[in-house]
């Protein structure tokens, strides 16, 4: 994944007897060709307190946030993940100083299709394990904080049993699935159920750990 941050702190004085602990700051969140990031979830971490700022892009791409000063680990938070991205710091004041158009821009190329690692199923059926309800209920907010997106709930399995049972079992699952977002809220016409059995392997089915990884739950989004 592409990194790019632009950070611009201005310094100046400040008027006497004025003090400010936190820096205010605006910050735009787009891909890398400056389209606006809707719904972006960012995760600001204090790396001396380890105090955890969480925040999500607006329409147009944009929030504010009041930082402290400290050096910030940035985070892109992502359903059943987060991953690192930069890092700030913003410097202490010195006496009579003030922050000044702080300005943040964080640029990344959005995921179109994710796999719910933490997804499973019981052997040979398509009841969803209460422990996956987890990874599903952040799959629902991602789908709450992007309105406007359609994607396709993609069940795949390993090569064990006939191509015909691992086709039905593939699409009830991704059908069992579609029915839990739609009961969490989420609209039936942002949502297709497709079940691909055996035929997209991604490993090796001759292991053990390679039937794991064949056997997934793949998110794409619908352009």
């Amino acid at each position: 994944m592409k990194k790019h941050l632009i950070i611009f702190i201005l310094i100046c004085s400040s008027i006497v007897g004025f003090t400010q602990e936190l820096a205010p700051a605006s910050v735009l969140v787009s891909d890398f060709e400056g389209v606006p990031i809707a719904g972006a979830q960012i995760q600001f971490i204090h790396t001396k307190s380890n105090t955890t700022l969480d925040a999500v892009s607006d329409a147009n791409g944009k929030f504010d946030i009041e930082l402290a000063a400290g050096l910030y680990n940035i985070r892109l938070k992502h359903v059943g993940k987060t991953k690192d991205y930069s890092s700030i710091e913003i410097p202490e004041l010195g006496p009579r100083e003030v922050y000044n158009n702080v300005n943040i821009v964080i640029q990344y190329e959005e995921e179109k299709s994710f796999t719910l690692s933490d997804l499973h199923f019981d052997t040979g059926k398509a009841t969803i394990k209460n422990e996956s309800f987890h990874v599903l209920d952040e799959l629902v907010k991602y789908l709450q904080l992007k309105p406007t997106l359609s994607i396709e709930i993609g069940g795949h399995t390993d090569s064990d049993g006939s191509d015909a049972d691992n086709l039905n079992l593939s699409l009830a699952r991704a059908q069992a699935v579609k029915i839990y977002l739609i009961k969490k809220g989420i609209k039936k016409d942002r949502l297709k159920a497709t079940g691909y059995g055996e035929t997209k392997p991604i490993a090796d089915n001759e292991t053990a750990q390679g039937k794991a990884l064949n056997r997934r739950t793949e998110i794409t989004v619908i352009e």
